[in-house]
């Protein structure tokens, strides 16, 4: 673990402002870290806190946690905080990092709607209350991931994802502001542009599950994860071909991003 520059054990902060970054590591390559930096540095001045002198030495210290951990294939968390006295502190440790076994890709995942709002939903805050409330329904309805509904029942997000839908030839997803601009998610819809594919940015209801031939999350560790429940209703979407296009184009991406970085 290394706390502003120096490997030491990760100390509990009992700070309410802590933003993060979660960062996948594959080859030694932190996977688009650029633009998790940039959202970090976004994030952090959503809750008043700059990082504009830190974040060369941040990127810097990435690469050296990935060196003395003899660069596993892992996630690295990045929490950014401030004191009592004000002062901004940062913290870069590996955590246990789970990635879907390929049956889940073929088969797609069960998920379940939730009633939750963030307050800030552009800003990657820490909310360990939703998360463990969040867990626990998760856990009792042996699901995978938690799509996040609004007062007025519009699917916002997931829980720690993304969220697309697919009707006919066209790709929905929330607007901007609504959500976290997750770095899979911005990729997704670049690549859906240049495949031709229009990405449709629109509240969605939850009547739209009715609706939709099917739909997909997107995260760091799931890349671009095929829905095949929610809640008791069942699509087909692991074989859905604007799915299938957009995996195997993330995959790609990925993989071409490695090799431009090592």
């Amino acid at each position: 673990n290394i706390i502003n520059n120096e490997s030491e054990s990760i100390h509990n902060d009992s700070s309410s402002h802590i933003v993060y970054e979660v960062i996948r590591v594959i080859d030694g390559v932190p996977l688009f870290w650029e633009e998790h930096m940039t959202r970090l540095l976004s994030s952090s001045e959503m809750i008043d806190i700059d990082l504009t002198n830190l974040i060369g030495e941040i990127s810097s210290d990435i690469n050296k946690l990935i060196d003395i951990n003899n660069r596993p294939n892992k996630n690295i968390k990045i929490l950014v905080y401030s004191d009592k006295e004000n002062i901004i502190n940062y913290s870069l440790f590996f955590i246990e990092s789970n990635y879907p076994d390929k049956e889940l890709y073929d088969k797609g995942i069960a998920t379940i709607l939730y009633k939750a709002i963030r307050e800030n939903p552009n800003a990657k805050v820490q909310n360990a209350q939703l998360r463990e409330k969040v867990n626990k329904e998760l856990l009792k309805h042996d699901a995978y991931e938690a799509l996040l509904l609004n007062e007025e029942d519009y699917i916002t997000e997931g829980s720690k994802s993304n969220v697309f839908f697919v009707k006919d030839s066209l790709l929905f997803t929330s607007p901007k502001q609504d959500v976290l601009l997750g770095v899979t998610r911005t990729r997704i819809v670049e690549l859906a542009k240049n495949l031709g594919i229009d990405v449709v940015e629109k509240s969605i209801h939850k009547s739209f599950l009715n609706e939709c031939d099917g739909l997909f999350l997107t995260g760091t560790s799931p890349k671009v994860l095929p829905i095949s429940r929610v809640n008791d209703i069942s699509y087909d979407s692991p074989k859905n071909e604007i799915i299938l296009r957009l995996m195997e184009a993330y995959d790609s991406l990925i993989e071409e991003y490695i090799k431009t970085h090592k």
